[in-house]
């Protein structure tokens, strides 16, 4: 289980490896090798100077790096191994910490093991079962090795198991493929838009969850991120035939009003608008009559938006939602030093939320059916 500022996993399918390799009549093939055997998306470079450049520029692009033991350090140099490997394993290590998040390498070479096994470093924990099973710190290029009953070209090892170790250690993969595989692929079912739009803003919610370097400060600001999903689920209801047209403003870009999307899909349809104390919920339903009697939601995941609704701000447009959440996390977050446990709850309903959706349009996936299944304008013709 997606793109803009940040990585996220709809547009990451691909692994973006850093791979500095001066045989040229090489490249295509092992490019096609890493996409084939290991979802990898292989960037070449011809010597360190250039792949460095590429590496500090966009750090968080990268997942991993391969290296040719005996290639160019900089432009113009001789392809010896001894200065190769010297001098770009402390460069590694300085970016890592510079960048404060370390990138896993991997040497791939045609070189004997007596010439390179010295250069490099013993400290390979992320990889260490591969010096274990094959008694070196190398993936070489030419020879094949057998693991049970199968056997491979070691570079073609080697492209599945950065497959494996990215997935471990990028917290965002581990967040799709290990902790909510369901839920993302809930949203691949939805469609590529609502997996890109959704997925960007569910992210952030669910890392911090699981991975320290978020501060309870920091993690409360995201209140918005939970807004902006309901804001595109209830976009493609609408879309679906689900919800009515009026639930997003026909003028205004960003104009979804989460409250009376909220008391459709959950609340109770009262049986006398005359008794409806509260103006906006009388005037929603005397625009509206849903045509099946109970909420489309269970009950506790009606429960649940209505909260959710209440948190993230009821206001049409985003700006009011904002001032209108700050003003809710003022009254509320001090009397609970300033803890992130309401938001990380209503992130888990979001969760069920999601799941329930993509169960319901799967029961439900003709949109002209649901237009006149659900719901009718009550000033309407026909």
């Amino acid at each position: 289980m997606k793109s803009k500022t940040e990585k996220n996993m709809t547009d990451n399918k691909y692994i973006q490896v850093l791979w500095v390799e001066d045989n040229k009549a090489l490249m295509d093939g092992y490019i096609q090798e890493a996409d084939e055997f290991g979802d990898i998306e292989l960037h070449p470079f011809t010597c360190w100077e250039d792949a460095e450049e590429a590496l500090d520029s966009d750090y968080e692009k990268w997942d991993a790096i391969i290296l040719d033991a005996k290639c160019c350090f900089k432009k113009g140099d001789a392809d010896k191994d001894e200065k190769f490997l010297a001098n770009v394993f402390p460069r590694i290590q300085k970016l890592g910490n510079i960048k404060k998040r370390f990138i896993p390498w991997y040497v791939l070479s045609g070189q004997g093991e007596d010439k390179i096994h010295d250069l490099i470093p013993e400290d390979i924990e992320w990889d260490a079962s591969w010096e274990n099973l094959t008694h070196r710190r190398f993936y070489h290029k030419s020879k094949k090795l057998k693991i049970g009953e199968e056997e491979k070209e070691e570079r073609q090892w080697l492209f599945e198991r950065i497959k494996l170790q990215v997935k471990h250690y990028r917290q965002d993969m581990q967040i799709e493929n290990n902790l909510y595989p369901d839920v993302f692929h809930a949203l691949d079912n939805l469609g590529k838009e609502m997996a890109q739009d959704v997925g960007y803003h569910l992210m952030p919610l669910l890392i911090p969850i699981h991975f320290s370097g978020t501060t309870n400060e920091d993690y409360n600001r995201r209140y918005m991120d939970l807004r902006k999903c309901l804001e595109y689920i209830f976009r493609d209801m609408v879309k679906k035939g689900i919800l009515p047209s009026f639930i997003v403003s026909k003028n205004e870009k960003e104009g979804v009003n989460l409250s009376w999307s909220s008391l459709f899909l959950g609340g109770k349809q009262p049986d006398n608008l005359e008794a409806v104390s509260e103006k906006s919920e009388k005037r929603f339903w005397s625009k509206v009559e849903r045509l099946v009697e109970a909420p489309l939601l269970p009950k506790q995941l009606g429960q649940w938006l209505k909260a959710a609704v209440f948190q993230t701000g009821g206001a049409v447009h985003t700006s009011e939602a904002e001032a209108e959440i700050t003003m809710n996390l003022d009254k509320y977050l001090p009397n609970v030093g300033g803890s992130l446990y309401m938001l990380r709850s209503l992130t888990m309903g979001l969760c069920d939320f999601i799941l329930w959706y993509d169960k319901f349009l799967k029961e439900n996936p003709d949109e002209e059916m649901n237009a006149i299944k659900f719901w009718k304008l009550r000033n309407s013709k026909y």
